[in-house]
């Protein structure tokens, strides 16, 4: 598995790669397998993976984690006592797990107001696409990026890319890989509009992962787009009423569900 204290993401087909990305596909697979999962959740906290520290979120993520798969609170806690680093990343976790009604984490914080939950839903200003590129030279360059493994900045080649719909379905495998791989976790929600728009195949799987997914704005496209299926439908009612869950994405939820006969509970989620 590697040095937990590396500076690397682990590639994106492991467990601890899909959990450093805050990828839904993580959330799903560790509530398989509890019992080798904890030390993951863990060292995410422990050590900082997030290459933008004000724009890729996880305290959510990984403060759901603890609570849906019961892991033990007491490592976060004693990371309260570690560098300034590892010390807030510790406690925007045991805030919003005080939030979501752990006595535990609110007794880790006697000194501490658990923060307002943050607006979530939008990514960082970034501007659009010049009008002038055509679809060859967007997808050109998209392809150029992959290769070179540049992360910074494909989000804005998607916005571009989603103009074209359909006409752009050349560029869906290149899409997908960067929705699957990049380590900044604010720009799977562009992929997601760009292979929306596009009509890629498969979308009903993938908003049904991005509904566990760590990003805002990813989880508000899987709320509003994932398949009426009973068990994306409990998933939903679940973000509905999690007191740790942003504002928006909570009321787009109760929106989705309203007129549901018998909505299921998060409790059931």
């Amino acid at each position: 598995m590697g040095p937990m204290h590396d500076d690397h993401y682990a590639p994106p087909t492991t467990l601890l790669g899909l959990l450093q990305r805050g990828r839904g596909q993580g959330a799903l697979i560790a509530a398989e397998d509890r019992s080798t999962v904890a030390d993951l959740v863990h060292g995410c906290i422990r050590w900082e993976w997030r290459w933008d520290r004000q724009a890729d979120h996880r305290d959510l993520y990984l403060a759901r984690l603890i609570r849906d798969l019961e892991l033990p609170l007491a490592p976060v806690v004693d990371l309260l006592s570690g560098d300034e680093g590892t010390r807030d990343r510790a406690a925007a976790v045991l805030e919003r797990l005080a939030r979501g009604g752990s006595a535990e984490a609110r007794r880790a914080l006697p000194d501490r107001t658990p923060e307002e939950v943050r607006p979530p839903a939008h990514r960082p200003e970034r501007p659009d696409p010049a009008p002038d590129r055509d679809l060859p030279e967007l997808v050109a360059e998209l392809e150029r990026r992959w290769v070179e493994r540049v992360w910074c900045g494909p989000d804005e080649l998607a916005r571009g890319l989603a103009r074209f719909g359909p006409e752009a379905a050349g560029a869906v495998s290149l899409l997908r890989r960067f929705w699957l791989a990049t380590p900044h976790s604010y720009e799977r929600a562009d992929y997601l509009e760009a292979l929306s728009a596009i009509g890629a195949p498969g979308m009903p799987e993938v908003y049904a992962e991005s509904l566990y997914d760590c990003e805002p704005r990813a989880r508000l496209l899987a709320v509003r787009h994932a398949p009426d299926r009973p068990y994306q439908l409990r998933r939903i009612a679940h973000l509905r009423d999690d007191p740790m869950e942003e504002p928006e994405v909570r009321a787009a939820a109760g929106a989705r569900l309203a007129g549901a006969a018998g909505a299921p509970s998060r409790r059931t989620g």
